[in-house]
């Protein structure tokens, strides 16, 4: 089974995340957890833009759709860390809010893996193959920063396009001055390598064996 067809198990996974919290909101009367349809529609947009790909023959539109596609990919693997709001809450079981975080976060992280094997796919056809493995870990490093950037910096993806400049001065602040603020890099460095490591077993798990050539870090 090829890796695009398990696009048809998203509206099911999607669907049960939104039963949950329907089913919390009726019994509850509060939106505690209204962010997350947000998150799960800022994940589709990466899984959007790299099936654009598919259909792109100009280097210069692929390269825009490219540089979209990595500005909204961290939002995939985001979702993840809002397991930080679970805590006790008066009127429904923790488990059940473990339940939405955790179906939420599963639905996120697989459209980033389905996001970036369309993306590997196309650097496939534009660069040495040999070299896609390492760009594609270089994105999942990227993706670790950018959940950074967004989990404790407060930045979302379109702040490059809104406060371009306090952004960069916060990237130059992580770049010149690592020691300082070691956190970032752990948590990119760790993110990255997990989240990779994820990817290619998924992936390993999810295509027919000799389908596709096998280069380094396969």
């Amino acid at each position: 089974m090829d890796f695009p067809n398990k696009n048809k198990f998203l509206l099911p996974m999607l669907s049960f995340t939104g039963i949950l919290l329907l089913g919390r909101f009726y019994h509850t009367r509060s939106l505690v957890f209204i962010f997350i349809p947000w998150n799960l529609f800022l994940a589709l947009v990466p899984l959007y833009i790299s099936h654009r790909l598919s259909v792109v023959h100009n280097r210069r539109v692929g390269f825009g759709l490219l540089t979209a596609w990595l500005l909204f990919f961290p939002n995939t693997m985001y979702i993840i860390t809002d397991l930080f709001h679970l805590h006790e809450r008066e009127g429904m079981p923790q488990w059940y809010d473990l339940l939405i975080l955790c179906s939420a976060a599963f639905s996120g992280v697989v459209m980033g893996f389905l996001s970036v094997r369309n993306v590997e796919r196309y650097l496939q056809g534009i660069i040495n193959p040999k070299q896609v493995p390492w760009v594609v870990l270089l994105c999942f490093f990227l993706c670790g920063y950018g959940i950074y950037l967004g989990r404790y910096l407060r930045w979302n993806s379109w702040s490059i396009i809104t406060r371009p400049v306090s952004l960069l001065l916060d990237v130059k602040q992580d770049i010149f001055h690592p020691i300082r603020n070691d956190q970032c890099w752990m948590l990119s460095i760790l993110f990255g390598i997990w989240l990779y490591i994820l990817y290619k077993y998924f992936k390993k798990i999810s295509i027919t064996p000799g389908a596709e050539p096998q280069h380094p870090l396969s």
